[in-house]
């Protein structure tokens, strides 16, 4: 077997990307970067899975809630907001500075 390399994929993972991320959320408050770390996904893979995840919690009887974005800048609040990922600037005042939104998971009762 002289010359025969063995490769190596990824690490597996115990729990798929979403229980992992589910897991991270019932911790407590955390922003968009701090789910990508905790969890090992991108922030662009959080992005994604988070809206299949509040519709099964909403099945469970819990809720995903959502701190809306705000401009450091003018204060805006980008409550009204429906997507998951952080805008890239306020629309009043143009400023780049935006915190960003905290996700955390709550029991409906």
């Amino acid at each position: 077997m002289k010359g025969r390399r063995i490769e190596k994929g990824p690490p597996e993972r115990s729990a798929t990307a979403r229980e992992a991320l589910l897991g991270v959320l019932r911790e407590g408050t955390f922003s968009m970067r701090e789910l990508s770390q905790r969890a090992s996904l991108s922030e662009r893979e959080v992005a994604e899975h988070l809206p299949h995840l509040e519709r099964s919690l909403r099945a469970h009887g819990e809720r995903l809630v959502v701190e809306a974005a705000r401009c450091l800048a003018c204060n805006f609040d980008f409550s009204r907001r429906a997507r998951f990922a952080p805008p890239s600037r306020c629309p009043a005042c143009k400023s780049e500075r935006i915190a960003s939104p905290r996700f955390r998971v709550e029991r409906d009762d």
